[in-house]
Parts: C-alpha cells; structure tokens; sequence
C-alpha cells in the first residue's frame, strides 16, 4: 500500500515498432508478414522471448520469399 509502487503495465510491443516499414512484392511475402504481425503478439510477453532475434528471423524469411520473384 504505503511505500509500494504499483507496477507499471508492460508496454504492448509491436512488430512494426521493431521493422521498418517495407513494400512487399510478392504475395507469400505478404501472407507471412501478416501471419508473423498476429504470431509476435501472441509471444510477446512469453518467458525468453526475445523481439529482436524474431524480427531477425522475419526479416530473413522474407528476404527469401522476396528473391523468389526474381527467379521465376
């Protein structure tokens, strides 16, 4: 009560907080990209987890689905 700071809500972390905004090309890309935005809330807050090795991840699996454009 006296003394005992309440704790302060965690702030909602987002994914587009943590990645730049980029025009997807392809659609796989943006399906992914739509999936990982509802995935990341859903793990936000879980023990370990860690936003930026997820973004990391993100970021490399899109890249991939991007090049496929250029290869067909």
């Amino acid at each position: 009560m006296f003394g005992k700071k309440s704790p302060k809500p965690t702030p909602e972390l987002d994914l587009a907080q943590i990645l730049p905004p980029v025009p997807l090309k392809t659609a796989a890309a943006r399906r992914f990209m739509e999936f990982c935005q509802h995935d990341f809330q859903s793990h936000a807050h879980a023990d370990g987890f860690d936003p930026n090795v997820y973004a990391d991840a993100v970021t490399l699996v899109v890249d991939r689905l991007e090049a496929t454009r250029h290869m067909e």
